[in-house]
């Protein structure tokens, strides 16, 4: 399967589907290709979605940014390999500092490699190619026309700075309203600084709200500072990006 997201065929490079329809088993990879270390069959071409990449919520090109650090895929120009894979990386998520320190990971679950020794360490990947990009000062692209249409986000989590950074890179604008003083939501104020530096995610969501066309308003509740009836006057389209900050309880 073509790993770029020029790959027109494959969504620009991001699809969802790890089965085809009706098909939930696969066949063990060491008993199809390998006896008595041996190779006896020709591996067959399956044009499918990687299971790393159909196995992750965020739908990244997991694979392409592996062989690029890899080297087997090489950058153009003069941009260097750590660059080149955090372009590829953040396609589908801008967080790669944080969610490759606390992401649960399910990508190493769906690994090909589970079926011969152990997993690659993707999450370490991710977590390196998030902190060269910080370390670089490295910005995201903001060049897109705007379209004029205009969107509020009510939550300043992961979810909401993310609909934010999508949403531009289509050439909409958008503003962030959180009632905390600090953006972050739950990543902020649910997870500890030894687990996520508070550096590492400033500069990851610094990375966003410096692009041209996203506004942020803190220390503001919609339904006290702003009334539902004026956002949707003013904007085009209203996100809810809450989140979840209350537990359900003992089950």
């Amino acid at each position: 399967m073509a790993t770029s997201p020029d790959d027109k065929s494959l969504a620009n490079g991001l699809t969802f589907r790890r089965f085809e329809d009706g098909d939930d088993k696969w066949d063990s990879m060491e008993d199809h290709i390998f006896q008595e270390d041996t190779s006896y069959k020709c591996p067959t071409y399956i044009q499918k979605t990687p299971p790393c990449q159909g196995s992750c919520p965020s739908g990244e090109d997991i694979r392409g940014w592996l062989q690029i650090v890899r080297g087997i895929e090489k950058p153009t120009g003069d941009m260097t390999m750590q660059e080149y894979a955090f372009r590829r990386s953040t396609t589908a998520n801008p967080f790669p500092s944080m969610m490759g320190r606390v992401c649960p990971a399910p990508c190493q679950d769906g690994c090909n490699r589970n079926d011969v020794d152990d997993f690659v360490g993707i999450n370490s990947v991710e977590q390196y190619i998030g902190d060269q990009a910080t370390a670089a000062g490295l910005t995201f692209d903001d060049s897109a026309p705007k379209t004029g249409k205009k969107v509020a986000i009510i939550g300043g989590g992961v979810a909401g700075l993310s609909a934010a950074y999508q949403l531009r890179k289509m050439g909409h604008v958008s503003t962030i309203f959180d009632d905390h003083p600090q953006l972050g939501g739950m990543a902020r104020y649910g997870i500890p600084g030894y687990r996520v530096p508070r550096d590492k995610m400033d500069a990851e969501i610094e990375r966003i709200t410096n692009m041209d066309g996203v506004e942020v308003k803190l220390n503001t509740r919609v339904g006290k500072d702003v009334s539902v009836a004026d956002l949707e006057n003013e904007y085009d389209a209203i996100l809810w990006a809450l989140g979840c900050k209350k537990g359900r309880g003992y089950l």
